[in-house]
């Protein structure tokens, strides 16, 4: 029997050699179990990887990941599993025969974090939310740039309710909002 690997201890002394050992061994695994079990192609699924890896990134140094059931690359696809299936969610809304005519639903009302983005240049902004760090970033970029409900962000990163991601997301919006004044 073989000894297991401390993959989180090997990402720590050598964080770039475990990403490229996972991206190289698990993404085409990935794509192949994605296109069996999923309709989504090949492309999209690349995508998704690459976000699912990222995401593992973020959560190991952020020290929410602190310890493994099964390997990275079991991890991996959990988390792409959550996002393949908000992906085939939000394709579904978007390819609903006549809804190009109705407006798009909002969450919430957008009110001031409509505001907020619309008066920022994309450069401005997302150089203000990189500078917030995590989980600030993630939130934000899954929700305006993957456009993923609340309740499809705390799947993906494991918080215990979509209302704590809206918690979150306000504060830091909150921080965006204070160091403009």
């Amino acid at each position: 029997m073989t000894e297991k690997r401390d993959e989180l201890a090997e990402f720590r002394r050598d964080p770039n050699g475990v990403v490229s050992g996972i991206y190289t061994t698990c993404r085409p695994k990935f794509i192949r179990w994605g296109r069996e079990h999923h309709s989504a192609g090949a492309h999209d699924l690349a995508d998704i990887f690459q976000n699912a890896l990222m995401i593992m990134v973020l959560n190991i140094e952020s020290g929410r990941l602190v310890g493994l059931v099964g390997t990275l690359c079991t991890y991996l696809f959990g988390i792409g599993k959550k996002l393949i299936q908000a992906f085939l969610r939000k394709n579904k809304r978007i390819s609903m025969p006549g809804s190009e005519n109705l407006p798009p639903i909002q969450e919430t009302d957008p009110g001031v974090e409509s505001q907020i983005i619309e008066n920022q240049d994309n450069d401005n902004l997302w150089a203000k939310v990189n500078a917030l760090g995590e989980p600030c970033r993630s939130i934000l970029i899954l929700t305006y740039k993957e456009e993923m409900t609340s309740q499809e962000i705390a799947d993906v990163l494991g918080y215990a309710s979509p209302e704590v991601v809206r918690q979150i997301r306000k504060r830091c919006l909150d921080r965006i909002r204070k160091n403009e004044s």
